[in-house]
């Protein structure tokens, strides 16, 4: 603070005939030598960009189950179809382990029928590239399930394709 007070004293001494009260507010600036420092700012390494993108999965799903025939003239039943499935991407690098599947299914049988269902199973499933986690989403889809009651028990089978997409950061 005194070396820009010194300079300013000394800047209006030599002005000489020249009041400050005459010079501009600019003028009076232009007058004092003082100089700021040259500051470099360092510049950040540039970040290689990487990219991301959605990506389609899906899976081959196969579920079976069992249940009761209620009476002798058929009636209401309930079945847990379970299953397990591995999904993957079109180029199979990106995967998830075997998920387990159960879904119930309520339906009306009769007796010496067959039993068609078509079920809607949800699962989360996470995914692994080259043993790392990538992430998780919801796999969904239909699978249609068949069957023929047998005395006092049915059994269903059925096959079908469960698929979602997940977002995933592209390797470095």
């Amino acid at each position: 603070m005194k070396k820009i007070l010194l300079t300013l004293a000394a800047g209006l001494c030599a002005c000489g005939a020249v009041s400050a009260a005459e010079l501009s507010f600019t003028d009076q600036l232009n007058l004092l030598p003082a100089a700021a420092a040259e500051v470099t700012i360092p510049m950040a390494p540039a970040a290689p960009a990487r990219s991301s993108s959605y990506v389609q999965v899906n899976g081959y799903v196969t579920l079976s189950g069992m249940g009761w025939v209620p009476g002798t003239t058929g009636g209401f039943t309930s079945v847990t179809l379970t299953g397990w499935a591995t999904f993957r991407d079109s180029s199979g690098r990106i995967t998830s382990n075997n998920a387990y599947i159960s879904v119930p299914v309520s339906m009306w049988i009769y007796p010496n029928q067959s039993v068609f269902q078509t079920v809607w199973p949800n699962v989360y499933a996470t995914f692994y590239r080259n043993g790392r986690i990538v992430g998780s989403t919801s796999m969904s889809g239909s699978v249609s399930v068949n069957g023929w009651p047998n005395s006092s028990t049915v059994s269903l089978n059925g096959s079908g394709y469960l698929s979602g997409s997940i977002y995933v950061e592209d390797e470095e």
